[in-house]
C-alpha cells in the first residue's frame, strides 16, 4: 500500500510540474496585436526648406513612441517615406523609401543634402516644393532572419511640405557654346550623395576641348574647374576641365573626394547571341542627331549578350530583375553582382539601340526587321 501511495504522490507531482511548465511556456509566447501606445509619429517641422548653405546641417528629425506586441518582445522600427499619391490603393506604399531605425524608438534624422538627394531619387524636381508622406512600421523580427509571422503595425501618417534645392550638375563647354542652361544634366546617383556620372558627345577633329561642371543652370553659383591632377577647383577663374580630342565621353564627378574623370568610349555588343560570339565585339555606331548608338545584326535566340564599352570588361551593362539596364562593371561605381544578360525572343535580324543621353536613365531597344 505504501508503494502505491508513493506512486500516486509521484504522479501528482509530475502533473503539477507539467502544468507549471505549460503555464510558463504560454506566458512566454503570448503575443497581442501591435499598437503604438507609446506615442504618435511626429516631425521636428511640418514645413522644411532645404538650402545649399545649410546642406550639412540636420534638416529634419522624426520621433515616435514605442510600439508593443505584448510581453518582452523585440520590436524593429522602419521609417518609410513616399509621395502621397502612392499611399493608397492596392499597392499602397509600394514605392516607399525605407530606413532601418533600429529596435528602440530613438528617432531618425536627415542631414540636408542627404534628404535633398533622397527626394530627387523619389522623382521630386529640385528647386520645387512638394509633399512627402512619412510613417513608421513596427514588427517583431524572427531570430533566424526569416519573414516575421507577426502582423506589423503602422504609426499615424505625417504629410510634410518640403522645398528642395537643385542638386544636379550641368556640363557646359566648348562643344555647346558654354551655355549652362542648355547643357546636359547629371542628377546625383541614388544612394551615393555627391557622386555624378553621365555621357557627353564633344564632336570635332581637333582638341583639346574644354568644359566645366556647374551646380546650377547658370554661372551665378558654384562652378567646378581644373584644380590639377584630376581634381576640382571652385575658383570661378580656374581653367576649364579638358579632353584631348573630340569624341563621346563618359564623365564622372565626385564632390566627396573633389575628383573627376573623362573616358572616351565607343560601344558594342558581345555574347553568343551576337555575330562575334564572346570573343569579338559587334560595334555600334553613334548618331549625333538622335543621340543613340545603333547596330543592325543577325542575332540568335539560344544565346545572350551584353553592351560593353571599348572592347573591354571595364564598363558594361547587364539587366536587373525588372529588365532595366544596370552597370555590371564600372570603375566609378564598382561591380554589381547577380545581373542578367540580354537576349532576343527569336532568331533573326535586329536593329539594336542603346540610349545613354539621359544620365541614370539608360535604355535599349530590340526591333526585329
Amino acid at each position: 500500500m505504501r508503494i502505491k501511495s508513493y506512486r500516486y504522490t509521484l504522479l501528482a507531482l509530475c502533473a503539477l510540474l507539467l502544468a507549471a511548465a505549460c503555464k510558463k511556456d504560454g506566458e512566454q509566447l503570448t503575443l497581442q496585436p501591435g499598437s503604438f501606445s507609446g506615442g504618435a509619429l511626429s516631425a521636428s517641422s511640418s514645413t522644411v526648406v532645404l538650402t545649399k548653405t545649410a546642406e550639412n546641417d540636420t534638416a529634419l528629425k522624426f520621433s515616435w513612441g514605442a510600439a508593443g506586441f505584448g510581453g518582452a518582445t523585440v520590436t524593429a522600427y522602419t521609417l518609410q517615406l513616399d509621395v502621397p499619391s502612392d499611399t493608397s490603393g492596392a499597392n499602397a506604399w509600394g514605392q516607399a523609401k525605407t530606413f532601418n531605425a533600429g529596435t528602440r524608438p530613438n528617432g531618425y534624422s536627415f542631414v540636408g543634402k542627404d534628404l535633398n538627394n533622397l527626394l530627387s531619387a523619389m522623382g521630386l524636381q529640385g528647386g520645387t516644393t512638394s509633399q512627402v508622406a512619412a510613417r513608421i512600421k513596427a514588427e517583431v523580427p524572427q531570430y533566424n532572419g526569416a519573414a516575421s509571422t507577426v502582423t506589423p503595425v503602422y504609426s499615424n501618417t505625417l504629410v510634410l511640405t518640403i522645398t528642395t534645392f537643385s542638386s544636379n550638375l550641368y556640363v557646359p563647354g566648348d562643344y555647346q557654346g558654354w551655355d549652362p542652361g542648355k547643357a546636359p544634366t547629371f542628377p546625383p546617383i541614388e544612394g551615393k550623395a555627391g557622386m555624378f556620372e553621365g555621357y557627353v558627345n564633344m564632336p570635332g577633329s581637333g582638341g583639346p576641348y574644354y568644359f566645366k561642371f556647374t551646380n546650377s543652370p547658370d554661372w551665378d553659383h558654384t562652378n567646378y574647374g581644373d584644380g590639377g591632377n584630376g581634381t576640382f577647383s571652385t575658383d570661378g577663374n580656374a581653367a576649364g576641365l579638358s579632353v584631348p580630342t573630340g569624341g563621346y565621353y563618359y564623365l564622372t564627378a565626385d564632390l566627396n573626394t573633389n575628383k573627376w574623370t573623362a573616358t572616351k568610349v565607343t560601344w558594342g555588343i558581345i555574347g553568343d547571341a551576337t555575330p562575334g560570339g564572346w570573343n569579338n565585339d559587334t560595334p555600334l555606331a553613334y548618331d549625333a542627331a538622335t543621340q543613340v548608338w545603333t547596330v543592325t545584326a543577325v542575332m540568335k535566340k539560344n544565346g545572350s549578350f551584353k553592351f560593353r564599352a571599348n572592347n573591354a570588361w571595364a564598363i558594361d551593362f547587364g539587366t536587373d530583375a525588372n529588365g532595366k539596364l544596370v552597370y555590371a562593371d564600372n570603375p566609378f561605381l564598382g561591380y554589381t553582382p547577380s545581373l542578367n544578360n540580354l537576349s532576343v525572343p527569336e532568331d533573326g535580324t535586329y536593329t539594336i539601340k542603346l540610349d545613354l543621353h539621359l544620365s541614370g536613365q539608360y535604355t535599349y531597344s530590340l526591333t526585329k526587321n
